[in-house]
């Protein structure tokens, strides 16, 4: 099999600028998952947007007052979105401290992750954030990986990890991330929102 994360990366860097146009609207709970985070940790905090794509989630971030970085490892997404204070980076090995993040946020990009990496990515979630900060987490729901038409033009692929809340909960256990809600959406796919919490 070819590998997985630099495929996905690859076909990211040819749709990036469709892909920015196509997402810009964000999705039904951006909102509230932004309040969320807001809620747990103050303005003016660190905040990472891991796996950030062209930037749309980071500009909201930082409009609420987060002192955020973006990090992506296709390099397209990063300039498709024009966003300043971002750097490309693989999530299975980020280049941040330990602890120096309050808040982590990772939509829509683990799971691009095969299952068997998972652990060691939500191991680095848990070590570059402080006791006491949060994670936001948005994984596309169901059972299994595998390619897939990406949809915005062309023929390229994407991999898809799918998750359930039960393994994927002890998967964050495991690395020391305690989920503290979770929430079953629809819209395109079926979506799992978990918001959990590095225990102090």
């Amino acid at each position: 099999m070819a590998d997985a994360v630099s495929v996905t990366r690859s076909t990211y860097d040819v749709i990036a600028a469709r892909f920015a146009e196509a997402q810009a609207a964000g999705y039904p709970e951006l909102t509230d998952d932004l309040n969320w985070l807001a809620g747990r940790v103050s303005t003016g905090s660190r905040v990472a947007d891991v796996g950030c794509g062209p930037g749309r989630d980071l500009a909201l971030l930082r409009a609420i007052g987060f002192r955020a970085v973006g990090l992506d490892l296709s390099a397209e997404m990063l300039r498709a979105g024009g966003q300043p204070g971002v750097a490309q980076a693989d999530m299975r090995t980020l280049p941040l401290r330990d602890g120096c993040l309050d808040g982590l946020w990772c939509q829509a990009a683990l799971l691009h992750i095969p299952h068997a990496d998972v652990p060691r990515v939500l191991a680095e979630f848990a070590r570059v954030v402080r006791p006491g900060g949060a994670v936001h987490l948005v994984v596309a729901e169901g059972d299994g990986e595998r390619w897939e038409r990406h949809g915005y033009g062309g023929d390229g692929l994407r991999w898809f990890a799918y998750h359930r809340l039960e393994s994927l909960s002890a998967l964050m256990a495991g690395a020391g991330l305690t989920v503290v809600e979770a929430a079953h959406r629809s819209h395109h796919r079926a979506w799992l929102g978990v918001r959990a919490a590095k225990p102090v």
